[in-house]
């Protein structure tokens, strides 16, 4: 019995190891597709400011004698402007988030980044599963430049192991978590101090007391329960 079982697992592990075999893989996700939310946008003119950074952010590492490089920056234009749209009530490109004069019709600026991309492989963890967590930050300024907050976030996103390549379950998995981030923020940024403040029309920029630490406050957005998703969702 020990021995079929073994060798049960074996086979089972097998296809999965070939997943992330010798040789590279290369995934470039597109941005996905979000349904229109049951929110009211928020009532705020927002410009939105890319670095170069951000545009051509890519991922890359090496497991398991495979290198990999994940593509982000396209996808997740797209999606930080389907995002905006879908929380503001309007909103803008802007070229440089400190240029006061330019800049001076909008409520408030936001700049992304991606802080952290990470994954688990079936081979990592001995499942069926790949698994990914993306890190997002917005350093946020007000209309004449000024930092004034900064806001995190973290989407998670998992997919089945299918057949012999891992570029489909992990383009899945990936734009779960994209997905799973900007629920979070549609739902969460009304309740955030910065939202208040636009509400009230109060000033970004806050006096802090003369023994307030310097530096702008980190303000997280609450990671909620999500799910895998099936290989045939988008």
């Amino acid at each position: 019995m020990n021995m079929i079982r073994q060798t049960s697992r074996t086979l089972f592990l097998a296809p999965l190891a070939l997943l992330t075999g010798c040789g590279g893989m290369a995934i470039q996700p597109e941005s996905p597709q979000m349904p229109q939310p049951l929110v009211i946008p928020f009532p705020a003119e927002v410009g939105l400011y890319y670095s170069e950074d951000f545009q051509q952010y890519k991922h890359e590492e090496e497991r398991w004698g495979a290198k990999w490089e994940v593509d982000l920056g396209a996808s997740h234009v797209k999606m930080m402007n389907d995002l905006m749209r879908m929380a503001f009530t309007r909103v803008s490109q802007v070229l440089d988030p400190q240029a006061a004069q330019a800049n001076a019709s909008l409520d408030v600026i936001f700049q992304p980044y991606i802080d952290r991309y990470s994954f688990i492989t079936p081979r990592d963890s001995g499942g069926s599963f790949f698994a990914v967590t993306i890190r997002y930050r917005f350093e946020i300024f007000a209309p004449d430049g000024r930092s004034a907050d900064t806001l995190t976030f973290t989407g998670y996103g998992g997919a089945p192991a299918t057949g012999f390549s891992g570029s489909t379950p992990m383009t899945l998995a990936t734009q779960a978590a994209m997905r799973d981030a900007a629920a979070k923020f549609l739902v969460q940024f009304p309740e955030q101090r910065l939202a208040k403040r636009l509400r009230a029309g109060e000033a970004l920029v806050q006096e802090k007391p003369a023994n307030a630490a310097a530096g702008t406050e980190e303000v997280t957005i609450e990671p909620v329960p999500i799910y895998p998703v099936s290989a045939g969702s988008t």
